[in-house]
């Protein structure tokens, strides 16, 4: 994602590429290949690079094709490659690169700007993460408000975290269908969209069951 100098959204994209099936020399150079790419567009744009910090739970889920402790294992291993070789194609062209905690990056892109922005949430993430380095507090959405409570001397990431609890049984794309604008409008969107059962369940604790109700009738 391209962020301007008040944290605004200028583009976003992705770099596509595959390390299914792949050896571990084989995704050194894959990666080495888009770290190029990745540093390229910084030089062109004149920015700094924002990655997040190495996060080992990433890896905590299983692949298709391996077992969870061997898809955790090549998963840390592509991880650190990708953040070592952007690193050092960064050094070599003069791009600084800084580092975020990824805390809820997913979930406030996908809650807050992947409808907004009609973007990704992979894309809403990195949005996310370049606005975090520049210190920029994400405020929760007025439509998401109700089901949290900040008190005071609080920090806003415990906001995310009620969310984030609140919402994990749902599917990502159901926030394209959803315009949060106020508690009982998001709340009516979220019920009248095929929800799943488990969907609904977990929803009767954070809804009234009427609208639940009105959407079976």
């Amino acid at each position: 994602s391209h962020v301007n100098g008040q944290g605004q959204l200028l583009s976003s994209s992705c770099l596509y590429f595959s390390l299914e099936g792949k050896r571990s020399g084989q995704i050194t150079k894959i990666l080495e290949a888009e770290a190029i790419r990745l540093v390229d567009i910084a030089v062109q744009r004149n920015k700094p690079i924002v990655l997040e910090v190495l996060d080992t739970t990433l890896s905590k889920s299983a692949g298709r094709y391996r077992n969870r402790k061997q898809n955790r294992k090549m998963s840390l291993f592509a991880y650190k490659k990708m953040q070592d070789s952007i690193h050092s194609r960064a050094a070599k062209m003069g791009v600084a690169v800084f580092e975020v905690n990824p805390a809820f990056t997913s979930q406030i892109g996908k809650m807050k700007y992947m409808k907004q922005m009609h973007i990704s949430i992979h894309q809403a993430a990195s949005y996310v993460i370049g606005r975090r380095s520049m210190n920029l507090k994400e405020r929760v959405p007025k439509g998401l408000q109700a089901y949290t409570e900040r008190k005071g001397g609080e920090h806003h990431w415990k906001q995310w975290s009620v969310l984030t609890k609140a919402f994990s049984v749902l599917r990502s794309h159901l926030f394209y269908h959803v315009s949060g604008q106020s508690y009982p409008l998001f709340n009516k969107e979220i019920c009248n969209y095929g929800l799943t059962q488990a969907e609904r369940d977990s929803l009767q604790k954070y809804v009234p069951k009427v609208w639940l109700e009105e959407r079976d009738s």
